[in-house]
């Protein structure tokens, strides 16, 4: 399998996507290039590739036994500036070779059905990145100090991942049970009057590019907790974005996350309709019926700043908005900082009883 290489055109060396400068980067020549130049000398060979997509499927003969598996999930490609071939999982579409530690953007995988309509760029540098993951441990007073190591930080990768977009216009309506509770008193007596209201909202909702993962697996929750992105950073798919950054492409489609959408889209609504129910106490939602009036999918990518750490065996992920910085954490406590803290509580908590009781008696 070939891979696509976006070369400087002053010396060409690979060229990453630098989102600090918001330009495309030579790290050799440091020359910089807007998407626009990029677009008129190397505009074509998206289509090109568009247009030459391949099947990645493996001939059952070229299988050795016993590594059926292994063949179905990975895939080799050819890296254009060392030769070396390198294995990757099929979901990937963007890496760096191992050997010579060049960006490469794998030929077929981002072509055809598989090609997205629109990327939004990294916004956050790597350093503003760590940067920002310092700021979110220190509001982590029980955290490891092995976690925040310095060294731990060659673990955070920028990774373009798979979004679905979806535009629904949705009709329902929702009934609801209100109440307004008023209490006075009458010399020692307390009086309650209650009054219940039956509620009913209705009308047209129309979400606009709804975000939801286009990609399954332990990374889809954190997809998920990084949202929203601001759509004002939108811009036509083009390849050379990829560059420099790793890169995922979908394996799921429309038919198998239909449901999941649809039921999002309920709550999200219900919230909606929910919100316009005012100067009460109490609203309870009794129903809601929501039905699609029409709807349009489209497939993007979108940056995140992702961190896998391992301590004590087990695995934990961190994630942020490569555009927003909203960030997800699954993070280790410390153990020994668990216990000193609970042991200064329970002193605290003691003497506090021993001065009680001495000055009560």
């Amino acid at each position: 399998m070939e891979t696509v290489s976006y070369k400087c055109l002053n010396c060409e060396a690979p060229l990453q996507y630098n989102a600090q400068r918001l330009k495309f980067y030579c790290e050799y020549c440091r020359s910089e290039y807007t998407e626009e130049e990029l677009r008129a000398h190397f505009g074509s060979l998206d289509q090109q590739l568009n247009q030459q997509a391949v099947s990645e499927d493996v001939p059952a003969e070229a299988v050795p036994e016993g590594f059926e598996d292994f063949a179905s999930n990975t895939v080799m490609y050819t890296c254009q500036s060392c030769g070396a071939e390198v294995i990757a999982d099929k979901t990937t579409a963007a890496t760096f070779c191992i050997y010579c530690h060049n960006p490469v953007v794998i030929s077929n995988r981002l072509t055809g059905a598989f090609r997205p309509d629109r990327v939004i760029p990294f916004q956050i540098a790597e350093q503003d990145a760590q940067d920002r993951f310092f700021a979110f441990c220190k509001q982590k007073h029980f955290l490891p100090k092995a976690f925040i190591a310095q060294a731990e930080l060659d673990k955070i990768k920028g990774v373009y991942y798979p979004y679905w977009l979806i535009d629904s216009l949705k009709d329902g309506c929702m009934f609801a049970t209100a109440k307004k509770i008023r209490t006075w008193r009458v010399g020692d007596e307390k009086f309650t009057e209650t009054k219940t209201f039956r509620v009913k909202r209705a009308g047209t909702i129309d979400f606009h590019d709804f975000p939801f993962p286009a990609l399954s697996g332990e990374h889809s929750k954190a997809l998920k907790y990084v949202n929203p992105y601001d759509d004002k950073d939108f811009k036509p798919f083009t390849m050379a974005y990829l560059s420099g950054f790793l890169a995922e492409k979908r394996n799921t489609e429309q038919a198998e996350v239909q449901t999941d959408v649809d039921k999002e889209l309920k709550e999200y609504a219900t919230r909606i309709y929910k919100d316009t129910i005012v100067d009460y106490d109490t609203v309870h939602v009794d129903s809601v019926e929501v039905r699609t009036v029409q709807e349009k999918w489209n497939y993007a990518m979108m940056p995140v700043w992702m961190m896998n750490f391992q301590y004590e065996g087990r695995d934990f992920l961190y994630a942020m908005n490569g555009q927003t910085g909203k960030t997800y954490g699954e993070l280790p406590l410390s153990k020994g900082k668990l216990a000193a803290f609970g042991a200064i509580l329970f002193a605290v908590l003691f003497l506090i009883c021993l001065l009680g009781g001495y000055f009560l008696s």
